[in-house]
């Protein structure tokens, strides 16, 4: 059987019923009922909050199947097409798969400028949010990370967290919730032409910041990976990668409405 999370939020919940249109005989349920299941053969979430975390680590400890959905790489979301990543087994798609390039031509937001290679600017820091941070068990990634930046670099280091950051814990069930807000004060947009480099953890910054050519650091748990230098005491050798292969690949990794509705979506992820 296929199993869909509700959400129980109005603004999210449309995302489920999108899928659930693509997904024939599939049941919506609460994350508690479906840990409680034995006939899961597939199943589909939103996010890490509100149970789903609970979800993710099950599904993994008995390698189910599953589908977890979030924000798109790029596109609308919050309003049609209503693009959304989808990623099979995962958080994010970490593989590079070899892709045609209808699905990026159609979509794709942005000029793909050439790789600046002047080596001059500003290191831009950007470290996890709270949940992801405690879902990774990453509190300490922006510390360690600044201590290796320091000790390779020379150069002003400036950390920009998301201005929307809330504070999570987790309730009595293991379900991560929000608890709070952290106020982050927001600097406006980048200058990018003042920006050497992009370090992040799993920003989607890092994939706009490798469209204007800006050289990016990151983590392995990051769409960008497989263009970045994921050894943050190389600062100053970063590495210029052809990256329209990994484009093509993201644009396969993401869903209109529509595709999830009508079944497109899980006939890429599951290679049919």
């Amino acid at each position: 059987m296929i199993y869909l999370s509700t959400t129980s939020r109005q603004v999210t919940e449309k995302y489920i019923e999108f899928c659930k249109k693509g997904l024939p005989n599939s049941v919506i349920s609460s994350w508690k009922e479906i840990i409680e299941k034995n006939d899961v053969e597939k199943l589909i979430f939103l996010g890490i909050l509100r149970g789903s975390n609970v979800l993710y680590e099950w599904a993994q400890k008995n390698k189910i199947d599953f589908y977890f959905i979030d924000r798109p790489y790029w596109g609308e979301t919050r309003n049609y097409p209503y693009f959304q990543r989808i990623v099979k087994n995962g958080h994010i798609k970490s593989k590079v798969e070899q892709r045609p390039d209808d699905r990026f031509k159609k979509s794709f937001p942005w000029t793909i400028h050439p790789w600046k290679k002047e080596k001059k600017g500003d290191i831009i820091v950007c470290p996890p949010t709270n949940a992801i941070a405690t879902f990774f068990n990453k509190q300490d990634w922006l510390d360690k990370t600044l201590s290796i930046l320091k000790a390779n670099t020379d150069r002003k280091i400036i950390v920009r967290k998301k201005g929307y950051n809330p504070i999570v814990s987790f309730d009595s069930d293991g379900a991560m919730i929000v608890t709070g807000k952290e106020k982050n004060e927001t600097t406006g947009p980048l200058d990018w032409d003042n920006v050497y480099a992009i370090v992040a953890y799993n920003s989607n910054i890092t994939l706009e910041a490798s469209t204007k050519g800006i050289p990016v650091f990151c983590d392995q748990h990051n769409a960008c990976a497989s263009i970045s230098e994921t050894d943050f005491s190389k600062i100053e050798q970063p590495i210029y990668p052809d990256r329209e292969p990994l484009y093509h690949s993201m644009a396969y990794g993401q869903f209109t409405a529509e595709e999830m509705a009508n079944g497109t979506a899980w006939r890429i992820l599951d290679g049919r």
